[in-house]
Order: C-alpha cells, then sequence, then structure tokens
C-alpha cells in the first residue's frame, strides 16, 4: 500500500513539474510573440510624394500598389519640388483613411523626377466577404 501511494505521489509531482514547465515555456513564447508584433515589419519604398484629395496626409505608393502613408515623417518631404524619394519606416498594422500608416520614416531625396503633383485618389475601402 505504501509502494502505491510513493509512486502516485512521484506522478503527480512529475506531472506538476511538466506542466509547470509548459506554461513559463507558453508565456515566454506569448512574450515573444507580442515583442515582435511590437517591433512592426520594416519597409523600404521608393516613389514620389503625394497628397490625398480632400485629407493632410501624404502617401507614396508601395511595391504592391497600395499606398503608405507617411504623414508623420518630421520633417516631410515636399511633393511641390517634383521629386522621388527613397524611404525606410515601419509598418507596425495601423491603416488609415490614406493607406498603411508608417512609423520612424526615415528618406531622401532621389535623382528622380516626379509629374506634377496631382493630388493621391483616396483609397478605396476593402470590401469584406
Amino acid at each position: 500500500m505504501r509502494v502505491r501511494f510513493v509512486m502516485a505521489a512521484a506522478a503527480v509531482s512529475v506531472l506538476a513539474l511538466g506542466v509547470t514547465a509548459c506554461n513559463e515555456t507558453g508565456s515566454s513564447g506569448q512574450t515573444q510573440a507580442q515583442q515582435v508584433s511590437l517591433e512592426g515589419k520594416s519597409v523600404t519604398a521608393s516613389g514620389c510624394v503625394r497628397p490625398v484629395e480632400n485629407t493632410s496626409c501624404m502617401v507614396v505608393r508601395g511595391p504592391g500598389g497600395g499606398y503608405y502613408d507617411i504623414s508623420g515623417a518630421s520633417p516631410a518631404p515636399d511633393p511641390a519640388k517634383g521629386v522621388g524619394i527613397s524611404l525606410q519606416g515601419r509598418d507596425l498594422g495601423e491603416n488609415t483613411q490614406c493607406g498603411r500608416k508608417l512609423n520612424d520614416v526615415k528618406w531622401s531625396y532621389l535623382n528622380v523626377q516626379c509629374a506634377a503633383a496631382a493630388p493621391a485618389p483616396a483609397p478605396e475601402t476593402e470590401k469584406a466577404g
């Protein structure tokens, strides 16, 4: 009888240690996942800066055809110069009325002439379904 009790207690202890180890690994995995999502995705693009109709947004068209909202860039590029820019920024997954918002935007002018600074069309909202 004593042997069964000791073996049962040992089994429960091993099970408890295993559950504790799983919880520690799981929580650190969740912490790492949260940390990665907060860091965002690094974005590099180049193109002409355009104001968006009826807004105060400044956008650059990305490689996939979508727009990056660089309104938070400081200093902001001047679309009136008619010169393209190269930029790097962080995409934290936030969409604005003008496109995908970029944070921590660093940019520089290129030796590429842009057409007259016509406002970019307001992006269409995506249809669900």
